[in-house]
């Protein structure tokens, strides 16, 4: 009969409202947080480093990344409309 690894603890400091949101997503997908860090340890350990690209961890486009910067740095306003009531009757239209 197989005997079981060895296991070690790790320790990480969050904010109250950070572990109570975490441990309620996990509660919400059926898992523990226990091995919700286990599963991003072994994807994290399998990569080589981040199994996401932490400056775009939600994996949105080139095109939507190009037009978060525009709002960001204010050029939104280049574009076809200057104002939603602008936008909402161009879409009235079709």
């Amino acid at each position: 009969m197989p005997t079981a690894a060895a296991t070690e603890s790790i320790s990480a400091k969050l904010r109250k409202d950070e572990k109570d949101r975490f441990t309620l997503i996990c509660d919400e997908i059926g898992t523990s947080p226990s091995n919700a860090i286990r599963m991003f340890v072994s994807a994290f350990n399998r990569r080589g480093g981040f199994p996401f690209d932490p400056s775009n961890p939600y994996g949105f486009s080139q095109e939507t990344l190009s037009a978060m910067d525009d709002a960001v740095a204010g050029r939104n306003l280049s574009g076809p409309y200057r104002t939603v009531k602008e936008a909402m009757a161009a879409l009235d239209e079709e």
